[in-house]
C-alpha cells in the first residue's frame, strides 16, 4: 500500500473536533466601529458648520480659478469658489461658491458681486493689490428682500456701498451729454456724490439719472434745488462777452452735475427722494431763469432769412426776455408762388408786472388778446435782431414802432398773429437798393460820353502847339521882369536913401532956425504972425517930405510908375 493510500478505518478512529459559535462581539471590531463613529460626527460638524452654497453667473471667468478664489466682503474671506462651469447657452459662465455660515442673513435680493481685477478709470484707480495677490470676488452684503442662492455677477464694481451713508436723488434731463456711471456730483465745487444709474424713458423724451449723494450733504437738498449738467466747459457768448465756466478738471474729461439752491428762491422746505424728480438743466445760467406755468402763443411771419434764429431763442421786449421762440418753418404760397416764415413764439404774461386798475392779464378786467390788440394798433411790431455778432444768433425783439404802417392783428388756428417790422440789416439793404434804383434811372451813359469828350478836349488843348508857345512866352517874360526889378533894387535904393537922409537934415535946420527966431521976435508983432505963416507952410512942405520919402521907401518904384497901384 502506498503512503498516499489512508485506511478508512484510521479515519474513523479519528476524534472529530467539537465547534461551539460563540455570542460575544470581538474586540477586533472596535477600532472600525470607532472610526465610523469619529467620521459620522466628523460629517455631521462639516454638515451643521457648512454655509450656504451660491450661484454666480459672469461674462467671462478670467483670472478665477476653482478651489483657490476667495470672495471677501472688506478684504475678509466670506468664500471659495467650488467650481467653474458653462451655462447651458454658452453665454455665462456659472460659478459655485460656498459661502461661511455668518453671511448667510445677507445673501439676498439686494447682495451684489463683482470680480476685483486692477483698473484705471478717469476718476480713479482701484484693485492694484491683485497685481501681486491675484483677482477676487468682492461682495456687497445685501439688507433688504429674499433670501436667493443664484446671483448675476457685475462687470464692473458698484459706485456706492449698501452701507454709505447717503440718499439716493432722480433727475429727468432732455439729454444725457458727457455723463457717465462714476461722473463727479458737485457742491460750491467739491465732490459729494456720484452718478450711480442712468436710463432712457420708454417714449424716448428724456433720460433719468439717478445720483447718488454722501451724508451729511444730502441734507443740503431741498425742494427747490437746482442740479446742472457741469460737464465739460461752459462757454456762454452774449453781449456782456464770452465767459468760460467749469467745476474742475475730472468734468472735462468724464462730465459732471452740480447743484445749488439759488438764493431768490430759499430752501423749499425737505424733499422726498423716493418721489421727487428734479430737472437737469443743460447749464448753470439756466438754473436762474425762472419758470412760468401760464404761457401766451403767437405767430410771427418774415419774408427774408431767418438764419441764425434756433428754437429756444428768447423773445424780447426792449431789451427783457418775456419768452422764447417754440417753432419754426417754412411755408410756400402755391397762389403766388410766395415763401414765408412763421414763427411760433410764447409769452410768459407772469414776467411782466402790471400797473393799473383797468388792466390784467390774468382775465380779470381785460383780455390778454385784446390787449395784444390794442398795443399793435399803437404800433407792436416783431422783428428779428442779432444777438451775438461772433456766431450770427438771432432773436425775436418786440418794441412799439410809432412811424410804422398801420395794421391789425390777425388770427391763423388758435394763434394770434403780430405784425413784423424789417431787420436792421435788412432796412439797409432796402435803402441801399431804392439808391441803385435811383442811380439806374440817370444817363449815366450820355453823362460818360460828355465826360469822355471833355477830356478829350483838354487833352488836344494841352498838348497843342500853341499852348506851348504861349507858357513859353510868359515864361520869358517873367524871367526878365525878375532882372528888371532886381536891378531897380540895386540903382534906386541908395539915391533914395540919400534923399531921405538930405531931407531930414533940412528939417532939422528949419527947426533950429524957427527956435532962434521965436526968441528974438515978439509973437504979436505982423511979422510974427507971418512967420508962424511961413513956419507952417514949412511943415506941411516937410510933413509931405517925409510922406514922400515914407512911400519911397516902402514903394521905391513909385517914382516910375507913380502913386497908382503896384504893377
Amino acid at each position: 500500500m502506498s503512503s498516499d493510500e489512508i485506511n478508512p478505518l484510521v479515519l474513523e478512529d479519528i476524534p472529530h473536533p467539537k465547534v461551539n459559535a460563540s455570542r460575544r462581539l470581538s474586540l477586533v471590531w472596535a477600532v472600525p466601529l470607532i472610526a465610523a463613529l469619529i467620521a459620522l460626527g466628523l460629517a455631521v460638524r462639516f454638515y451643521l458648520e457648512k454655509g450656504p452654497t451660491i450661484a454666480i453667473d459672469f461674462a467671462s471667468a478670467e483670472g478665477l480659478e476653482a478651489g483657490k478664489t476667495r470672495i471677501k466682503y472688506k478684504d475678509v474671506d466670506v468664500g471659495r469658489v467650488e467650481s467653474i462651469q458653462l451655462d447651458d447657452g454658452l453665454t455665462h459662465v456659472r460659478v459655485t461658491a460656498s459661502m461661511v455660515p455668518e453671511i448667510e442673513p445677507y445673501l439676498t435680493a439686494t447682495a451684489r458681486f463683482w470680480v476685483v481685477r486692477a483698473r484705471i478709470g478717469a476718476g480713479e484707480v482701484s484693485g492694484l493689490g491683485t497685481l501681486f495677490s491675484g483677482v477676487h470676488i468682492a461682495m456687497d452684503p445685501g439688507k433688504e428682500g429674499d433670501e436667493v442662492r443664484h446671483f448675476a455677477g457685475l462687470e464692473t464694481p458698484p459706485v456706492v456701498a449698501l452701507d454709505t451713508a447717503g440718499t439716493y436723488f432722480n433727475l429727468r434731463a432732455a439729454k444725457l451729454g458727457s455723463i457717465d456711471i462714476g461722473a463727479p456730483v458737485y457742491f460750491r465745487q467739491i465732490k459729494v456724490g456720484q452718478v450711480v444709474h442712468f436710463e432712457m424713458e420708454p417714449d424716448g423724451r428724456a433720460v433719468n439719472v439717478t445720483v447718488f449723494i454722501r451724508a451729511p450733504h444730502n441734507e443740503r437738498v431741498n425742494q427747490n434745488t437746482r442740479f446742472w449738467n457741469a460737464s465739460g466747459l461752459d462757454v456762454t457768448v452774449d453781449p456782456n462777452g464770452v465767459r468760460i465756466d467749469t467745476q474742475s478738471i475730472l468734468t472735462l474729461i468724464e462730465g459732471g452735475i452740480a447743484f445749488e439752491t439759488p438764493t431768490n428762491l430759499g430752501s423749499g422746505g425737505p424733499v422726498d427722494a423716493k418721489r421727487h424728480i428734479f430737472t437737469l438743466f443743460a447749464s448753470y445760467d439756466r438754473i436762474n431763469e425762472p419758470t412760468f406755468a401760464r404761457k401766451l402763443y403767437f405767430l410771427a411771419y418774415f419774408d427774408g432769412t431767418v438764419r441764425g434764429l434756433t428754437v429756444g431763442a428768447p423773445v424780447e421786449f426792449r431789451g427783457i426776455k418775456i419768452g422764447e421762440v417754440i417753432d419754426l418753418k417754412l411755408q410756400f404760397n402755391a397762389d403766388d408762388t410766395s415763401f414765408r416764415i412763421p414763427v411760433l413764439c410764447a409769452i410768459e404774461p407772469d414776467r411782466i408786472e402790471l400797473k393799473g386798475e383797468d388792466v390784467d392779464f390774468g382775465g380779470g378786467k381785460a383780455d390778454e388778446i385784446a390787449m395784444i390788440a390794442k398795443l399793435v394798433h399803437k404800433g407792436l411790431r416783431a422783428q428779428l435782431r442779432t444777438g451775438v455778432l461772433l456766431t450770427g444768433q438771432l432773436y425775436v425783439n418786440l418794441d412799439i414802432y410809432p412811424d410804422a404802417d398801420p395794421a391789425e392783428m390777425g388770427h391763423v388756428g388758435e394763434y394770434p398773429t403780430l405784425p413784423t417790422v424789417p431787420e436792421p440789416v435788412q432796412e439797409i439793404a432796402t435803402s441801399l437798393t431804392d439808391m441803385l434804383n435811383r442811380l439806374e434811372k440817370l444817363p449815366l451813359e450820355q453823362i460818360g460820353k460828355d465826360l469822355g469828350a471833355t477830356v478829350s478836349h483838354a487833352k488836344r488843348l494841352m498838348g497843342s502847339k500853341d499852348l506851348t508857345e504861349a507858357v513859353v512866352a510868359l515864361n520869358a517874360s517873367l524871367k526878365q521882369l525878375q532882372l528888371f526889378t532886381a536891378e531897380l533894387n540895386h540903382e534906386l535904393t541908395p539915391q533914395m536913401s540919400a534923399l531921405l537922409e538930405q531931407s531930414r537934415q533940412a528939417m532939422a535946420s528949419g527947426q533950429g532956425a524957427l527956435s532962434a527966431a521965436e526968441k528974438v521976435l515978439n509973437a504979436d508983432a505982423p511979422l510974427t504972425y507971418e512967420l508962424n505963416q511961413t513956419l507952417k507952410e514949412l511943415a506941411r512942405a516937410a510933413r509931405a517930405v517925409s510922406a514922400l520919402a515914407d512911400l519911397l521907401e516902402r514903394n521905391p518904384q513909385a517914382l516910375i510908375y507913380g502913386k497908382g497901384e503896384s504893377q
